[in-house]
């Protein structure tokens, strides 16, 4: 099968693209040209998501676009670069995906679109981004379903990807703040309560994706409900090094995401528990390979 992949030399790009190049062929979509994959069967195009779009740079049949690109900027100085990568290239892509005779759009986007609120968010709550960048993710997801007579079209609302080789996201930077023996500060209720996701857990949905002729919005989320202060125990244990915690009153909503659609839709399987996950990351101890049940 013919994949182009976005986002190829992020955290989930890298570990996604060694994963499928064993048996698809891969275009891997970076912004550095001097980017390479161990795997020579992957083909490296090097373009600018922020821009519009070089049909003669990108290969003219493909099969599945799966679109994990989005902008390291800041809002507000960044949001001309936001908009442009997270949405705008969702829609050049898009469009050639018709063009090129794609078959599936694969959207990764995020439960931040839920916005503010308690408890699980689940696939038929509405939705109500408070942040430029949930904002620019939910207008790609809007972007992706337009197209749904074109192609089958999925939306993957990941919460929380975690794994080793990942920086300057909440576990790393809490690892970094527990090792410096810096305070985390807890919101009302130890809030917000998290599902983290391990990276072979959101390579597995993602090549559930792949492989399912299911259209729609579907969470990726992990088994368990953490509180930001158990979540921070739970590294601190990993790390061997005991975490400080300060509180304040100010209110936190959650961010976790019910993942009954995703086993449903993608079948079951064994889910990295949050210990083996963080044992992994932080090369304590090593996991399986993925190996999807679908």
């Amino acid at each position: 099968m013919k994949l182009l992949v976005t986002g190829a030399n992020g955290f989930i790009g890298r570990h996604l693209i060694s994963h499928l190049s064993q048996a698809h062929e891969v275009f891997a979509l970076v912004r550095d040209r001097h980017q390479s994959f161990p795997d020579e069967r992957v083909s490296v195009i090097a373009t600018d998501l922020g821009s519009a779009l070089e049909p003669n740079d990108l290969p003219t049949k493909i099969e599945v676009i799966i679109q994990l690109a989005q902008a390291n900027a800041l809002f507000p100085d960044g949001a001309n670069e936001l908009l442009a990568v997270n949405t705008g290239s969702t829609q050049h892509l898009l469009d050639y995906g018709r063009l090129a005779g794609a078959k599936r759009f694969i959207l990764a986007s995020t439960g931040d679109v839920y916005g503010r609120r308690f408890g699980p968010c689940r696939e038929t709550d509405p939705v109500e981004p408070t942040t430029f960048y949930a904002v620019t993710k939910r207008a790609s997801e809007m972007l992706v379903q337009a197209y749904s007579g074109y192609m089958q079209t999925s939306v993957l609302r990941l919460f929380h990807p975690y794994g080793s080789d990942q920086s300057d996201r909440l576990i790393p930077r809490l690892a970094r703040a527990i090792q410096e023996q810096k305070a985390i500060r807890l919101h009302k209720g130890d809030r917000p309560h998290l599902t983290p996701t391990h990276i072979n857990d959101v390579i597995i949905a993602l090549e559930g994706a792949i492989n399912s002729s299911y259209s729609g919005i579907v969470n990726v989320a992990g088994d368990r409900v953490v509180s930001m202060r158990e979540l921070a125990e739970e590294i601190g244990a990993v790390l061997a090094t005991e975490p400080l915690f300060e509180m304040d009153d100010e209110d936190s909503a959650d961010l976790n995401g019910d993942n009954a659609l995703m086993k449903q839709v993608f079948g079951t399987w064994s889910m990295v528990t949050l210990r083996d996950g963080l044992l992994h990351t932080f090369k304590r101890e090593e996991v399986g390979e993925c190996q999807a049940h679908v």
